[in-house]
């Protein structure tokens, strides 16, 4: 009877005889606590304060140091969808914690671990490679549709802009543009590291006598550029076994060797010649370029990539030899900024043309791939180079001098678009209205040097 008792009691405590079964709350996933309110205060005062203390210091800092918080941003700008995506950025990248923190925590993973980060990836001998372009190589075909359509896909679920993923319009235009001009285009995709530096990546020996790795769409875009009349410029080696020892990337870095660099140029200017595009520079066009050799030591992109602490000894800076390119007085080659009639080449190029030219990307000046190809044809070359999205930013920039009356295509024969070949697989090759150019009245015809078929 008193066991029946105090079980009614303790039904009625929990809310009378229809509550749930011990099993059952368990099952439902019902805990029942003993903790007191003056008990949970006493937790959640302090949990408060340990969340609330980083933002608040970190605001106490900001100010001591004269800057003014990130979240004032907030107030200044209209809450649309790109300036609260750049918000979080702006955050992400202010954040105190973060600063002290994450290189540390990267300096042990790739010290003790050889783990690298979503751009930078640990090969060996202290060889690092840039994650997106082993992706591109050793990815699927970047014109199967249902990539294609992949690509579009994600960039509309993420709220972006419209993309291209398909480089064939964008290229094919852009050339049958040009033939209106009587100007040829050459395609040079500069072959990812991934492609010619294999064993430094992962220190298996493939077949010698097998091509470089490529992405398996690769050939089929060359095939069809080639049909549409587009030259498509390779200076991949036919197999790794002609140069086993070869270097044709900086260690550390996503771009070329000066030496290698130099040795496309040449082989550029050759392929120009015999292709009927250029020739080489004589009489009053002809340039004595000289080269000078000069010393620049700095430690790679992809190491910067990685977000070491400051300090960082994992990876000793690299020293390589640029040659400086003169004319016969001693100034340095200097891109343009107006249209050299006396140039019969425009080069359109990203960073594997600036690397060794932009003085700020740490690898030397007037020492990069327009220089050098100048100095292999013997005459002048313009350039228009700007790093980073080889797929359209050259482009655009040609189509904006264009279209505000500059025509950087006076003269020319050839353009020579050089792009990493990784874009050809992850980058947005937007459509530019050529026709627009087209129909605007005709500049005048382009003195065409001697030898040179449209």
């Amino acid at each position: 009877m008193t066991s029946s008792a105090s079980t009614a009691t303790a039904g009625a405590h929990r809310g009378g005889p229809t509550d749930p079964s011990h099993d059952e709350e368990l099952r439902r996933g019902i805990l029942h606590t003993a903790v007191s309110r003056p008990v949970a205060r006493l937790l959640v005062i302090p949990f408060l304060l340990l969340i609330y203390a980083v933002p608040i210091g970190q605001g106490i800092r900001d100010k001591l140091n004269g800057d003014e918080m990130v979240l004032l941003d907030l107030f200044r700008r209209a809450p649309t969808k790109e300036n609260i995506k750049q918000l979080e950025e702006d955050l992400d990248k202010a954040s105190t914690p973060r600063e002290l923190t994450r290189p540390r925590v990267q300096a042990a993973l790739t010290g003790w671990g050889g783990f690298g980060n979503a751009k930078a990836v640990i090969g060996r001998d202290g060889w690092l490679f840039y994650a997106p372009g082993l992706t591109a190589v050793g990815g699927p075909g970047f014109l199967q549709p249902a990539i294609i359509a992949g690509r579009k896909k994600a960039a509309l679920d993420a709220g972006d802009p419209p993309l291209s993923p398909d480089p064939r319009p964008a290229i094919i235009d852009f050339a049958r543009f040009l033939a209106q001009r009587g100007v040829r285009l050459v395609l040079f995709p500069v072959p990812d590291k991934a492609s010619l530096q294999p064993v430094q990546l992962h220190g298996r020996t493939r077949d010698a006598h097998a091509a470089p790795a490529r992405n398996v769409d690769a050939a089929r875009l060359a095939a069809e550029l080639t049909a549409a009349g587009v030259l498509v410029f390779d200076p991949s080696p036919k197999t790794l076994a002609d140069a086993p020892e070869a270097r044709y990337f900086l260690t550390q870095d996503t771009h070329w060797t000066p030496a290698w660099m130099e040795s496309v140029a040449t082989d550029l200017a050759a392929f120009l010649v015999a292709e009927g595009v250029a020739t080489r520079a004589a009489g009053a066009e002809r340039r004595d370029w000289k080269a000078i050799a000069k010393t620049v030591t700095r430690v790679g992109d992809v190491t910067d990539m990685l977000g070491l602490p400051e300090g960082q000894t994992l990876f000793a800076p690299e020293t390589e030899t640029v040659h400086q390119v003169q004319d016969a007085t001693g100034a340095p080659f200097e891109p343009s900024d107006v249209p050299n009639a006396h140039a019969h080449v425009l080069l359109l190029g990203d960073s594997f043309t600036n690397v060794f030219s932009l003085e700020q990307m740490g690898w030397g000046a007037s020492a990069g791939f327009g220089p050098q190809l100048a100095r292999a044809l013997g005459g002048d070359v313009d350039v228009l180079a700007r790093n980073d999205a080889g797929a359209y930013a050259t482009r655009q920039l040609l189509f904006n001098a264009l279209a505000g009356g500059e025509d950087r295509l006076a003269g020319k024969t050839v353009v020579v678009w050089e792009l990493a070949s990784r874009e050809l697989a992850v980058g947005d090759f937007k459509p530019l209205d050529w026709a627009s150019l087209a129909s605007a009245p005709a500049p005048a015809a382009p003195t065409r040097p001697a030898g040179a078929t449209p």
